[in-house]
């Protein structure tokens, strides 16, 4: 997006709104509970607020569910619950057991309980929707060992959690059961594009004279420049190009523009055949372009032991040119709360969202992204009484209710609907809506994910209570972001039925190994393209056709 597209002064008097609007809604007087707020204590939970298939189920036995999920820590650790959980408490008639882990610990945690039979009730995990073969072969394994139950056979209680498996039906076993509850991001697969963004200093770019790159040589001329020609005038040598906020999605942006299909480092069809884009001629040209990259220093010299953390603040303090990222509001606000921080110039001055340049056959290419990514699953201890619990809780988050609820708290306490308008009776102050909500609701990071991710064109409309959750200008430059891939792009066409097939493990032909072979042969001193041919030349000898083929003929036999 070019600086001009963006209205900067409108964004900046629209910042005014959200405090005008504020001060008006404070001065409101209290207001009787209703819907989430009518409940209290001591009062019985008002379960006409549910979704009308759950208000005929019965909630008379009361149950405990543990629940596992990533950082939640917060809740887990509280001495009394929350706002939010006494509430969900309440209105299943459970009592919730939160076991936090971490994004590191995850899957040797919940190996550990599964080999005690000491799994969580529920728990999200990730498995069919990883492009590490290894994750995708714990689901079957998961299936096979009895960790596991499979979903009910009648569904008909759960029409949104129907409508979600029916739109990734690819998902069942091969006993044509559902095992596995996929947690929806973006429905509307235009919103893949904000998966893989390019965030880029406009202030550099307009100093020293460049304007958006149109070819893989403009964008590789553009980042050395960042490093080399003193971007932010301070007579420094202090300044880097291009790095990725995450190694293993590294080129996600860049590849559109190179070898498309090969952007994620996962599978392709290729005459017919399913092999993985790293094995591909076009992924050749991924290598050469990278390698050029680094050897210009366009690429920062230290990409390879930064951590996401590390290149968000070198971006953020006004050390990196060009952060490969996303570009929904929530990344936005993240990014600008970080920037906030550590930089004293205004984000809206310096920031923008880079538009991709032509791939070689002319067109421009956007990013594809499944459906779905991580899931959730029930234990095999978990009974048919439970089960119906547990994805009653699911019906309920996954409605209307439930995602107000997670973007705007409890109604009648932090908000109020009005002639279907949403208002905020929070007092976020110089926060942002959602720090404020996680602030006084831990628990909301578990109910907001446990489910679903629940993105949205509406988490893309310029309203007040956007403002409040991602800050204006932030919501503005998402919106304008996504719209010009939708009218500009291609998005890339994936063989999602076969990506979300488990596969069979191994230690030898995994992504995470091929990917750490490429940036070896990128920051090698020899010849990139050479070296990465005797890559895959040991990787056949040790069997990588015959291990492709195998994949082939599980896919075929489980469709």
């Amino acid at each position: 997006m070019n600086k001009k597209h963006i209205n900067r002064k409108a964004a900046r008097s629209r910042n005014l709104f959200p405090a005008i609007f504020l001060s008006a809604t404070l001065l409101l007087p209290s207001l009787a509970f209703m819907g989430c707020a009518s409940q209290t204590a001591d009062a019985a939970p008002d379960r006409q607020i549910l979704p009308p298939s759950l208000q005929d189920l019965s909630y008379e036995e009361h149950l405990d569910i543990s629940v596992g999920y990533w950082n939640i820590d917060g809740m887990s650790k509280a001495i009394q619950p929350d706002g939010i959980t006494r509430y969900i408490e309440e209105l299943f008639n459970i009592t919730l057991h939160p076991i936090s882990v971490t994004w590191s610990n995850y899957k040797e945690r919940y190996h550990i309980l599964s080999a005690t039979d000491s799994l969580p009730d529920v728990f999200a995990t990730l498995t069919l929707s990883s492009t590490d073969n290894n994750d995708s072969a714990t689901f079957t394994d998961m299936i096979e060992t009895g960790s596991i139950r499979p979903l009910p056979e009648d569904l008909s209680a759960y029409p949104a959690l129907c409508q979600v498996l029916e739109s990734t039906s690819f998902t069942k076993y091969t006993d044509g059961k559902y095992y596995a509850v996929p947690r929806v991001s973006f429905l509307d697969p235009v919103l893949g594009a904000t998966d893989a963004a390019m965030i880029v200093r406009r202030d550099w770019m307009n100093r020293l004279g460049y304007g958006d790159p149109q070819s893989l040589e403009e964008f590789v001329e553009l980042m050395a420049a960042f490093a080399h020609k003193d971007p932010d005038g301070n007579g420094l040598d202090d300044t880097t190009g291009y790095n990725v906020n995450t190694l293993n999605a590294l080129g996600k942006w860049v590849i559109l523009g190179i070898a498309p299909e090969c952007n994620v480092y996962t599978w392709v069809e290729q005459d017919g055949r399913f092999v993985p884009s790293w094995t591909t001629d076009s992924f050749k040209d991924v290598v050469a372009a990278f390698s050029l990259l680094y050897r210009t220093g366009g690429l920062d010299p230290e990409f390879y032991r930064k951590t996401p953390n590390n290149v968000m603040e070198d971006f953020a303090s006004g050390k990196l040119g060009a952060y490969e990222y996303k570009s929904s509001p929530n990344a936005l606000s993240e990014l600008k709360s970080k920037w906030d921080q550590l930089n004293d110039l205004p984000f809206e001055e310096c920031v923008d969202v880079l538009p991709i340049f032509p791939a070689p056959d002319g067109v421009r290419y956007s990013n594809s992204s499944s459906i779905f990514w991580s899931e959730s699953y029930l234990s095999s201890s978990v009974d048919a009484q439970k089960a119906e619990r547990i994805l009653a809780l699911f019906e309920f988050l996954l409605s209307e209710q439930g995602q107000n609820m997670c973007h705007y708290g409890l109604e009648g306490i932090d908000y109020v609907e009005e002639n279907g308008q949403y208002k905020c009776l929070l007092d976020v102050g110089d926060e942002n809506l959602i720090t404020v909500l996680n602030q006084k609701y831990p628990s909301l990071l578990l109910f907001s994910g446990i489910a679903t991710w629940g993105g949205g064109w509406n988490d893309f409309e310029v309203n007040a209570l956007n403002d409040l959750r991602f800050g204006n200008f932030n919501t503005i430059l998402a919106r304008e972001s996504a719209i010009w891939c939708r009218d500009n792009t291609t998005q890339i066409s994936r063989p999602y039925d076969f990506l979300l097939s488990p596969k069979e493990s191994t230690d030898q032909f995994t992504t995470s190994r091929a990917l750490d072979a490429f940036i070896k042969c990128i920051i090698g001193e020899g010849d990139a393209l050479a070296e990465w041919e005797a890559v895959l030349e040991t990787m056949r000898e040790q069997g990588l056709e015959a291990y492709i083929d195998r994949q082939n003929e599980l896919f075929r036999e489980m469709r």
